[in-house]
Formats: C-alpha cells, structure tokens, sequence
C-alpha cells in the first residue's frame, strides 16, 4: 500500500467505527440505544473540542494531544460501556489505528498518549446511560 491509500484508510477509521458502534447500539440496546448513542456523541464532541482548544493554546505543542486518537478512545470507551465483551474489538481498535497514524507521522506517541484525558470524559457522560441500563435490566 502506497501513502495515499493509508492516509484514506486513516481517515476513515473513526467515521467507520462510529457507523459500526451505532449498528452494535441498535442491535444491542434495541429501543433504548439512543439515550446511548446521544451519550457516546456528546463524548466524542467535547473531547474533540477539547483537544482543539489545547492545540490552539498550544499548550505542548500544535498537534498535541492527537483529536482523531482522542476520539477513537472515546468510541472505544462507548462500545465497551455498551458491552464490556466486545474489549477485544476496542483494544484491536485503538492498537491498530495508533500505529496507523504513528506509522504514518501523522502524531507522535507523546501526543497519542496526551489523548487518554478522553477515557475519564467519555466514562463521565456514560455514567447516567449506565445506570438506567442496569435499572431497566
């Protein structure tokens, strides 16, 4: 594979895993997937607008911490609170598309692991899902 294939790959990762996250949601929680969903969204919207704030402060630097990792925790974050079965799928996620974007310079792994603020922030907006799922069951 040549640069520009990996770099359209790339970004399609996350519009993707957001695409499958949102069939696994349906599938799964039926009609109570999109209180969920609407959780998981808000996540992913606050955690990318947090990570453009850092970088237009540039706080540590223009690229840091890296908004499509950032995001791609926050799905993953998502799906694991939907199920925590589907682990494998989010750790083969967030592992693979690291070294996609790694491998490519897109960021370094100072600003790959300056994302993991994401995991706390999603956790926070899926508290209130949670415990109305675990009501409901």
């Amino acid at each position: 594979m040549n640069y520009q294939q990996l770099d359209k790959i790339a970004d399609g990762c996350n519009p993707l895993f957001i695409v499958l996250m949102i069939g696994l949601a349906i599938g799964t929680l039926k009609k109570s997937a999109w209180p969920f969903l609407l959780s998981s969204g808000l996540a992913v919207v606050v955690v990318q607008q947090l990570s453009k704030y850092a970088q237009k402060k540039e706080m540590w630097g223009d690229n840091f911490p890296s908004t499509h990792f950032a995001v791609a925790l926050a799905l993953c974050v998502s799906l694991l609170v939907l199920r925590r079965r589907f682990w494998p799928l989010a750790l083969l996620y967030v592992v693979g598309y690291g070294a996609l974007i790694g491998f490519q310079n897109y960021h370094t792994p100072a600003e790959m692991l300056g994302s993991f603020f994401a995991v706390p922030i999603a956790l926070l907006f899926h508290l209130p899902s949670r415990k109305t799922r675990a009501i409901a069951h």
